[in-house]
């Protein structure tokens, strides 16, 4: 089974045969699989189709405005299915992202992207209405933002449901006290290669990535659980800053996934 600890130390999975390499392993917070992040990626790439017809999923509803949100109860997963769409044109989105911060919260010194967190708002009390008992959120892009948004909010107002949430290329969408505030949240941010969304908006403008980060570092199954407790790991994803990370191709391709027309 290829199911690995994700700990606060690194963990590499090897394709070669039956090669595990494990570095200062420290006692593990949760368990990362890499079929059921895969079955999550792929509902986050249904959400760039017209119809969203997987296997085991029964979809309750679809809405589709300036983005597409699938509601869903997934047998494979025994959970209510939350999964936002990113954008439909993701290279004209990078190239207007902007990097404003709003402060929506009663703590008035966490402070998230406006943008994204104003296009999160456009959902929220109507896909508040579908909550479970155990909630499976996931996005790419732009979002996967927006599936973090509202992990964030579940896990303040309904702190007893249990919620995960897989994100696909998630740019930075809050600041340090952001970060702390959503650390109780069960969240893998998987990351590919030298994707460009994950290093924008950039650190210098004081955002900063939740937690925890699997990278997938070739076009194959390799990855690496990544060391991100006390910032982002200088060893995964952020380890192509400042020149490399450049890959839009990076972004549209997942898991051995295209993401975006060409998954439909």
């Amino acid at each position: 089974m290829n199911v690995r600890f994700l700990s606060n130390r690194y963990i590499y999975r090897m394709k070669s045969p039956l090669t595990y390499i494990f570095f200062l392993i420290a006692p593990a917070i949760s368990l990362f699989s890499v079929p059921t992040a895969l079955r999550n990626l792929q509902i986050a790439a249904s959400t760039y189709c017209d119809k969203t017809t997987i296997p085991g999923l029964t979809v309750i509803k679809e809405i589709r405005r300036s983005t597409t949100v699938i509601i869903a109860d997934d047998a494979v997963q025994d959970a209510r299915v939350i999964s936002f769409r990113g954008s439909s044109d993701i290279d004209n989105w990078i190239s207007n992202f902007e990097a404003r911060y709003a402060e929506p919260y009663p703590d008035k010194s966490i402070k998230v992207h406006k943008g994204l967190y104003n296009e999160y708002l456009e959902y929220k009390d109507e896909i508040m209405e579908y909550l479970a008992p155990n909630m499976v959120i996931s996005g790419h892009s732009s979002g996967s933002a927006l599936s973090m948004f509202f992990a964030y909010d579940i896990h303040k107002a309904k702190p007893s449901t249990n919620v995960t949430v897989y994100t696909f290329g998630k740019p930075r969408i809050g600041n340090d006290r952001f970060v702390e505030a959503a650390k109780g949240i069960n969240h893998y941010r998987i990351t590919h290669r030298d994707d460009i969304v994950p290093h924008v908006p950039e650190e210098f403008l004081g955002y900063r990535h939740t937690r925890s980060e699997v990278w997938f570092y070739d076009n194959t199954d390799n990855y690496r659980v990544c060391d991100d407790d006390g910032g982002e790991d200088p060893h995964c994803s952020n380890s192509c800053a400042p020149t490399k990370c450049t890959s839009i191709d990076d972004h549209k391709y997942y898991m051995g996934t295209n993401i975006g027309g060409d998954y439909c």
